[in-house]
């Protein structure tokens, strides 16, 4: 969010703010940006956030999206550790593929999730689509969409890379970061044959961040070796950056002095 901010800094913008995205979030949303006043509208630079694929219809002028995929099987398990590190579901839950909902039927916005959700977003078509009925036509109308209207499409398993593509693409500046919210790694264990049930149910969404790996990598070779040393130069710069950040928290809470945000982007 950090990197985010300070990259459209002075854009007026306009945060979605839609974190369970359930079908009632994102159509209030959608409602929301209907009633901005046109003069208020040509105002905003930036719309950001949570958001299923579609949203520059309410738009005036051209718009361009930006987003980042991840590895479908990673992402859901990502998520999962997130809902059952925040108490969402029970310490002892278990996902269970012999069972219709995968014992995920208490938690729909989980079931949505578990299901293509990416191919699902990026169709423009999430709320439309019934668990498991994802099909061929979705994931291509994803991919149209990702050609036609996606300036950028980072990868989250290539994270310090997009960053530096973003950079030639889109005109960001050179920004430091630290990880945040990321899950504990013995947090929510799934067990094997619920990851080899993940990969067989998400076949359209691994289709569809190959599809996008592919984009990434064309955009890689085009800027060669220079693309390269500025990764090396950034990942340097940033653990350096990290190893600041930790001593200076080290030394706050050795002196007793109360915990401020994190230290952003630089």
């Amino acid at each position: 969010r950090g990197l985010f901010i300070r990259n459209y800094r002075g854009k007026a913008q306009f945060n979605t703010r839609v974190n369970n995205f359930e079908q009632k979030d994102w159509l209030e949303c959608l409602d929301q940006v209907r009633k901005i006043p046109r003069e208020e509208l040509d105002r905003y630079g930036v719309f950001k956030g949570h958001m299923i694929f579609g949203l520059h219809e309410l738009l005036p002028g051209p718009v361009e999206y930006i987003t980042f995929l991840r590895d479908p099987v990673k992402r859901f398990v990502s998520h999962y550790k997130m809902v059952q590190r925040h108490k969402v579901i029970p310490p002892d839950h278990q996902i269970d593929p012999s069972k219709s909902d995968w014992n995920l039927g208490a938690h729909p916005g989980l079931v949505r999730s578990l299901d293509n959700y990416q191919t699902r977003v990026l169709s423009g078509m999430d709320f439309e689509i019934p668990f498991g009925a994802c099909t061929e036509e979705h994931v291509a109308l994803a991919k149209a969409n990702l050609d036609r209207h996606f300036l950028f499409v980072g990868l989250m398993e290539q994270f310090d890379l997009s960053l530096m593509l973003m950079r030639h693409v889109c005109g960001w500046s050179w920004r430091y970061h630290i990880p945040d919210n990321v899950a504990p790694d013995k947090s929510a264990e799934v067990a094997p044959v619920a990851l080899d049930a993940l990969r067989r149910l998400n076949r359209f969404d691994l289709e569809l961040y190959r599809y996008a790996q592919e984009r990434f990598d064309r955009l890689v070779d085009r800027y060669g070796w220079k693309l390269q040393a500025e990764l090396k130069a950034y990942r340097l710069g940033n653990r350096l950056h990290w190893d600041l950040h930790k001593w200076r928290h080290a030394v706050k809470q050795k002196m007793g002095i109360e915990r401020r945000p994190r230290m952003g982007p630089v």
